[in-house]
């Protein structure tokens, strides 16, 4: 996989080259894309200051207050059937993971609260289980990873890089910008 630099408007109003991003084949179709970019998705662990009581509800409070919203650019890229038929695969099969996991880890603790040697084994075999879902869960998340791109805008804001895209792609991309640089009047 490549990574190439495309202008912000082309990216945004999908005026990329017909190729597929991931796969490198001519395509018509496309997919929009929203990925974060700047500033911060939410307050992540600082909800953990709840415990603290009042005195943690007021710096949570400071940091909600002070805290940058974040900030997303959407971009339409080319983007084939297949490819996309993978990606959607990808996202299934992570979450069935993940819900096996859970469902396995709640039935191995409500198996650990009976007193019998039986439920005792089936905790640990539900408890393995999890623990196997759990490694899949992550195999299908970077399987997922690969199935889809990496977006980042550059300080300028004016220029977009794009990463894990088909080489074929990343060709005619650079092709298309360096086309557009000489253009007169740019």
């Amino acid at each position: 996989m490549a990574d190439v630099t495309v202008f912000i408007d082309d990216a945004v109003r999908g005026r990329l080259p017909g190729l597929c991003i991931k796969e490198g084949i001519a395509t018509s179709d496309r997919l929009t894309v929203r990925e974060h970019v700047a500033g911060s998705a939410g307050l992540g662990a600082a909800w953990l200051l709840v415990l603290l009581g009042p005195l943690g509800w007021l710096i949570l409070l400071a940091i909600a207050f002070t805290h940058r919203p974040a900030e997303y650019v959407s971009v339409t890229v080319p983007f084939s059937e297949f490819a996309y038929r993978r990606l959607s695969v990808a996202r299934r099969m992570r979450r069935i993971w993940l819900g096996l996991a859970v469902a396995a880890a709640v039935l191995a603790l409500a198996a650990l609260s009976m007193a019998s040697l039986t439920s005792v084994v089936a905790a640990w075999v539900l408890g393995l289980f999890a623990v196997a879902a759990l490694v899949s869960a992550v195999l299908e998340g970077r399987r997922l990873t690969h199935a889809g791109i990496g977006v980042s805008l550059d300080a300028s804001r004016r220029w977009l890089s794009l990463s894990g895209v088909h080489p074929d792609f990343a060709r005619a991309a650079a092709a298309q910008r360096d086309r557009v640089d000489e253009a007169p009047g740019r």
